[in-house]
């Protein structure tokens, strides 16, 4: 079958950012104040977690962005200092707990963090979309919300990793024993459990006000594959809202089943022995954390394709990959190994060499398509 590829179809580099959320600089160009001036922190929703496939992140640990609604509270606008300058570092988890109550606070939860570090417009870094050099550096950039030293050094956090055996504590800001970290690691919804002990490489601050009792959701692994009801129109409508994929949202129709199915076995010898075929739209969860939508569909007459979208948290979802196929009219079918998460495979013809290509779910939560 002849093929086309996308621009994001097979690359192993991370596909472009989706134009859905707008995504201002809020670096703040001025002189950082003194601690222990605090900075209120509006109650409101906010997107939380990060958008898959943009940042290398470890999905059973940091969850798809999805949005979460937390009370006002007030932040400390730097790290603890003693001295009002430099912060304090190579404390435990319980003794920063300590001093955030001799202060007449408590330690920040994880999300209030993440909240006070994307600022208004839920940004991925505090200085906005990318992250500026001036937050690794004293004293750090200011977030939307006039925060300072996010990314700057890694900070405890009373939240515990939950559901993984010995007590471990979140740390947010960066990684700790890693002083050159990228910035991957920087970004406000990174996670990384550590046990509460002293570290030389982790600071903190301190928030007031009730503590929010929203929490993180570990990641579970559900069904590897199912069906999924989508309508050609709602297809039609998601692949027009993305520039990769506008052109395929143009007479979109699906295979029919099982007719389809049997027309690409019947090609190739009418047998699977093992294997499910469908024409459907399928949901495929490969590992914790990640709920992808895989659809072969035809786009007018002669062109047929394979799209996989990402699943949001908040019930969105955005282009992961895509494999158009030119003057091929199909019927093309998914096969899956229900005993296999990590791929799964498309046909035209079962059996038939160079008629059969492969969908693979790989780190750092990446999905490629390929054909041999």
């Amino acid at each position: 079958m002849a093929q086309v590829f996308t621009g994001i179809a097979c690359s192993k580099e991370a596909p472009p950012a989706p134009a859905r959320r707008p995504e201002p600089a809020t670096v703040a160009a001025v002189t950082a104040p003194l601690a222990p001036s605090r900075v209120p922190i509006p109650g409101g929703a906010f997107s939380a977690g990060s958008d898959p496939g943009r940042f290398e992140r470890d999905p059973g640990l940091e969850p798809r962005l999805g949005r979460t609604a937390l009370g006002p509270f007030e932040i400390d606008v730097l790290p603890y200092s003693v001295d009002g300058q430099s912060p304090l570092l190579g404390v435990g988890r319980d003794e920063a707990m300590q001093r955030c109550a001799d202060r007449g606070g408590r330690l920040c939860t994880e999300l209030e963090w993440e909240r006070a570090c994307k600022g208004p417009q839920s940004q991925p870094f505090p200085s906005g979309a990318e992250l500026d050099l001036t937050c690794r550096s004293s004293p750090g950039c200011a977030s939307g919300f006039g925060v300072w030293g996010f990314g700057r050094a890694p900070e405890w956090t009373a939240s515990d990793l939950i559901g993984r055996g010995d007590r471990l504590a979140i740390v947010r800001g960066g990684a700790p024993g890693s002083p050159d970290a990228p910035p991957s690691l920087r970004r406000c919804a990174h996670r990384a459990p550590r046990t509460p002990e002293p570290d030389a490489a982790i600071t903190f601050r301190c928030c007031y006000g009730p503590p929010n009792a929203a929490r993180v959701q570990q990641p579970k692994l559900g069904a590897a594959f199912g069906k999924r009801e989508l309508s050609a129109g709602e297809l039609a409508k998601w692949l027009a809202s993305d520039a990769a994929s506008a052109e395929l949202g143009r007479d979109v129709s699906y295979f029919p089943d099982p007719g389809g199915v049997q027309d690409v076995l019947a090609r190739g010898g009418g047998s699977a022995p093992g294997l499910v075929l469908t024409t459907a739209p399928l949901s495929w969860n490969p590992v914790a954390g990640v709920e992808l939508l895989v659809v072969a569909a035809r786009a007018g007459t002669k062109t047929s394709f394979v799209v996989v979208f990402d699943m949001l948290g908040d019930g969105t979802h955005q282009l992961a990959s895509s494999f158009i196929m030119d003057s091929e009219p199909g019927p093309v079918a998914l096969v899956y190994d229900p005993r296999q998460r990590a791929r799964l495979s498309f046909s035209t013809c079962w059996g038939c060499p160079g008629e059969t290509g492969k969908i693979l779910y790989e780190d750092p939560d990446r999905t490629r398509i390929v054909q041999p």
